[in-house]
């Protein structure tokens, strides 16, 4: 008799049975050995969830297992449903059965019979075998991939970890299998949370160590213990904005999913780019208890307000915000300032001053801000408004227009030419072919031409749209900061300063330029393509601190 040892594998962990492992593998199996009078069934194995395309034979246990029994000479035959459950890797799988095959093992498949390797034509078989089921496992990847990025595209929640600040509901949507499939609703309790979150890093300056030291104090009663791993991943997180996202497919948003606004997420995307972490030495006692346990001495006692916009006119560098100490009588005085390391090396050539008082450039800047405020809101009102308004009667929506009406009757001359064309090859026209195909080839090359035009002008009016958009959310935005400004606590100055201006550059006397993300004349110009057409010296406000 010969002793059988069978091998069942599944891919997936759901292809699983729950009642009966791999149930209909081993059934077959087993009643193809029963139907062969010198065989004897002598053990099994499983594989649960394994690929055989993605995970190497070194590393399934199963057939290192097999491979030890094997060389033990503990079973003769070795039996498998399909081939393709030993492994579909082309440039392995083989070999495998090879391998088999040289120390005294016959590889028999259900469905498929015996593998042999008794000659060449043998080896190329069982190669040409693996070759193509590597390749519907390719081909497989290919439509799960397909499937997922039209789910995300559509915005669908395609399973997994749920993201923290949603809870998972299920709103009668069924799988192939008649499971239950969930879908995404913002969670009452834990999505306050990422708003604050993203409220600290967007508008208090704060780094993902103090969120968590925040988070930590303020919910010592949750069982979820906040790291900064945790708080980087929920602030480069796409999904908080309503939208699904799998690699480089991002679905539109989807408002009732909605947390964070778009700008809010653009702006915490960049601040943590450009964020510069100052660090204090721990090991210094802290100072009266003045500073705070977490804070740096710069933070505390130096310049921070204009820190990531400030830069030197002269060799173009960022400003570093710090202090320097002044020793009196019977105190000792923080002096803030602003310092251009790159001036306090000569090789840099660098001519301007190494340090500037930051009390001076600050209350310059802020009396330009003040400045700026008030310019938006004597002048922007009305021209905003115009602009909406001409926006609504765009010159680019009535040409759309009168390039669809042309589209349509050239494709219904089309139409009339090929049932001519149908009439004139069953003898009912009295045109000739000759006659028809030019004039046919010359309006499909008008309809392609006027296709192209339209998907342009979409394009343009688009694009407009948006410009328009982004214009109404930065103008309400300096509207809420115009009458919250002298309010605000400092850090939340820095965050507003830091969506307002682009870059301030200061010069030898403090000679000051500040360059606006949005300048009056972006009301006032019409667009192209969506595109403004002021020049950046229009954007930049020139003056002198002294």
């Amino acid at each position: 008799m010969k002793r059988v040892m069978c091998l069942y594998r599944v891919s997936t962990k759901g292809q699983v049975d729950p009642q009966d492992d791999i149930p209909m593998q081993r059934r077959e199996c087993l009643d193809f050995i029963s139907r062969q009078p010198e065989w004897k069934f002598t053990g099994e194995l499983m594989e649960k969830g394994v690929s055989g395309y993605k995970i190497s034979a070194s590393k399934r246990d199963a057939i290192q297992e097999i491979r030890s029994k094997a060389e033990r000479r503990e079973f003769d035959i070795l039996l498998v449903f399909m081939f393709d459950r030993l492994g579909r890797r082309e440039d392995e799988t083989p070999f495998l059965v090879q391998w088999f095959v040289e120390h005294g093992i016959e590889v028999w498949s259900t469905r498929e019979g015996q593998q042999r390797i008794e000659n060449r034509a043998d080896k190329l078989i069982n190669y040409i075998r693996y070759w193509q089921a590597g390749g519907e496992s390719e081909k497989t990847s290919i439509r799960v991939k397909a499937a997922h990025s039209q789910m995300t595209a559509d915005g669908i929640w395609r399973g997994g970890t749920c993201p923290y600040g949603y809870k998972l509901v299920h709103k009668g949507r069924i799988g192939k299998k008649n499971r239950p499939l969930y879908d995404l609703e913002i969670d009452e309790k834990t999505g306050p949370i990422i708003q604050e979150i993203f409220n600290l890093a967007g508008k208090h300056d704060c780094g993902a160590w103090q969120i968590c030291n925040h988070l930590n104090k303020k919910y010592p009663d949750d069982k979820k213990v906040w790291t900064r791993p945790t708080v980087m991943t929920i602030l480069k997180n796409i999904v908080y904005t309503g939208r699904m996202h799998m690699n480089d497919v991002v679905s539109e948003p989807i408002e009732d999913l909605r947390l964070i606004s778009d700008a809010e997420f653009e702006f915490v995307q960049h601040a943590l780019k450009d964020r510069i972490l100052h660090r204090y030495d721990s090991r210094r006692e802290l100072e009266n208890g003045i500073i705070e346990e977490g804070r740096t001495k710069t933070s505390v006692y130096g310049a921070t307000l204009l820190s990531g916009i400030l830069y030197c006119g002269h060799c173009h560098k960022k400003l570093v915000g710090s202090y320097c100490v002044r020793n009196r009588k019977n105190h000792t005085y923080f002096r803030p300032i602003y310092r251009c390391y790159n001036g306090a090396i000569d090789a840099r050539e660098c001519d301007g001053q190494t340090v500037y008082s930051a009390r001076i450039i600050e209350d310059e800047i802020d009396r330009v801000v003040h400045q700026y405020f008030e310019s938006v809101k004597s002048t922007v009102d009305s021209i905003w408004k115009e602009q909406a308004r001409r926006q609504k009667e765009s010159s680019t929506l009535s040409m759309i227009k009168r390039c669809e009406g042309e589209l349509k009757q050239l494709q219904a001359k089309r139409e009339a030419i090929e049932k001519e064309i149908i009439n004139c090859l069953m003898g009912e026209s009295k045109l000739t072919a000759d006659v028809l195909n030019p004039m046919l080839n010359d309006i499909r090359d008008r309809i392609t031409t006027m296709e192209k035009v339209i998907a342009d002008l979409q394009k343009q009016k688009d694009n407009e749209e948006n410009h328009v958009k982004f214009l109404s959310s930065q103008y309400q935005s300096i509207m809420e900061w115009a009458d919250t400004y002298d309010l605000m606590q400092r850090d939340e100055k820095k965050m507003v300063l830091a969506h307002l201006i682009e870059r301030i550059e200061v010069r030898r006397d403090y000679y000051l330029s500040v360059t606006f993300y949005v300048a009056l004349e972006d009301f006032r110009r019409e667009t192209a393509d969506g595109k403004t057409q002021i020049s950046e010296a229009q954007r930049t406000f020139f003056t002198m601190a002294l």
